[in-house]
């Protein structure tokens, strides 16, 4: 696990918790890293999400863009809902903090980067704060929804994917009453929110809890993420892609 040295014992000690529970490491990087604040910038969104496309073999931009955030968003989000719910001391959420590197060996880590975190910026998450946390991605989302010419809802829908993903492996944990019910907290305040606070006209949250396939016991999404394309994936559709529904409905004919 590659951390920052000069953090205190009480952040080795979130750090480890995070490899061994979401096996994500963190990595520490110089002030000269691109942050996510600088995606705000057309000209470094656009170089950001061709070097991301040029990594993973994509096609166009659109499959690079939709898979950016299919990645990134478990990074940027798990880890926090996590520290909430476990009441660890982690930094606070802040887009110039997170960094957005791809090492030449990089295929599909699980890090998190940090630019330069201060020891003034651990805290212990609150609900508010994961409100606040939220709220964040709605420019960002419309920024790489622009430049990488993807829908804006798709982007929300991979976010809501890897957050319900979560909640669902954590339920099968053997957890504290106390985290638990941080958990249960958590799931109610993405459920009490409007369409409109992700500037959308459904909560994508509750469009994937609502969604639920017996058959292939999972939630399925409306929209395909195009992960199809890549040539690692061999045309192999995501099990909870809405083709798949498709092409059972086809098969059936």
């Amino acid at each position: 696990m590659n951390t920052c040295l000069y953090f205190p014992q009480t952040w080795s000690e979130t750090t480890a918790i995070l490899q061994q529970d979401l096996q994500l490491d963190i990595r520490c990087l110089a002030g000269d890293a691109i942050r996510l604040a600088d995606l705000m910038d057309e000209s470094s969104c656009r170089q950001v999400l061709q070097n991301f496309a040029a990594h993973i073999h994509a096609k166009n931009m659109t499959c690079a863009s939709s898979l950016f955030i299919k990645y990134w968003a478990t990074i940027w989000i798990l880890p926090f809902l996590y520290c909430h719910a476990a009441s660890l001391p982690f930094i606070g959420w802040s887009s110039a903090v997170l960094a957005v590197d791809l090492p030449v060996s990089w295929h599909w880590d699980r890090t998190l980067q940090l630019v330069e975190p201060t020891l003034s910026s651990l805290q212990i998450m609150s609900l508010h704060n994961i409100e606040n946390m939220l709220g964040q991605f709605n420019p960002l989302f419309q920024q790489l929804a622009k430049v990488g010419h993807v829908p804006y809802p798709l982007l929300w829908e991979n976010a809501a994917v890897r957050v319900v993903q979560f909640y669902q492996s954590q339920a099968r944990q053997d957890l504290s009453k106390a985290k638990r019910s941080r958990l249960q907290q958590q799931i109610a305040l993405l459920k009490a929110k409007s369409g409109e606070s992700f500037n959308l006209a459904e909560n994508p949250f509750i469009s994937l809890w609502n969604n639920w396939c017996p058959n292939n016991e999972i939630y399925m999404r409306k929209k395909c993420c195009f992960y199809f394309q890549l040539e690692e994936a061999g045309q192999t559709l995501c099990r909870n892609c809405p083709l798949q529904l498709k092409e059972m409905k086809e098969s059936k004919s």
